[in-house]
């Protein structure tokens, strides 16, 4: 019975981001565009990123990147954050 719960409810969480969702491929580049659960290495990779307010290890945000640099002012922060899944 303990395993069909975890069956359940890990079904629940991975479906109740929808295809059009704002956390579908976390982590992954879609059109220039990803979402990320910032990291340690995020905030040293990216120039910049640490300078934002609001922007610390933990928080999700939604960016642009292109050729490897992240755009600053194409950042979004989330209230919510798929990456934790």
């Amino acid at each position: 019975m303990k395993g069909f719960s975890f069956i359940l409810i890990s079904l629940v969480i991975f479906f109740s981001c929808d295809k059009s969702s704002k956390c579908d491929n976390c982590g992954d580049l879609f059109n220039g565009s990803t979402t990320i659960k910032v990291s340690q290495n995020d905030l040293m990779k990216y120039e910049g990123l640490a300078k934002i307010e609001g922007i610390n290890v933990g928080t999700c945000i939604q960016a642009n990147i292109f050729q490897e640099e992240l755009i600053l002012n194409s950042i979004k922060i989330l209230d919510e954050c798929c990456c934790e899944i």
